[in-house]
């Protein structure tokens, strides 16, 4: 195997992880892929795609924010207050 592909696998191994377990539950579960599933799915992940996208910025703008747990919780209290 070549050297340079081996290193990139050994730094992707987290994805290769992730796309294993996708394969095995869609085989078991052939429910799973149908686009009512992935629209939940990213519907789920959607919130913390967000806050790592914002997380970044500020990282990346040379702040170091430590509050986005609390407002989270303090915005998920809030929503659940109104509904």
């Amino acid at each position: 195997m070549n050297t340079k592909l081996k290193t990139h696998l050994i730094r992707q191994r987290s994805l290769l992880a992730l796309l294993v377990l996708v394969i095995i539950v869609a085989v078991l579960n052939p429910k799973f892929i149908t686009p009512d599933n992935l629209f939940n799915i990213f519907r789920q992940t959607s919130v913390n795609a967000v806050i790592a996208v914002g997380m970044t910025l500020v990282i990346l703008t040379a702040g170091i924010d430590l509050s986005v747990g609390s407002v989270l919780a303090l915005t998920g209290a809030f929503a659940a207050s109104m509904i």
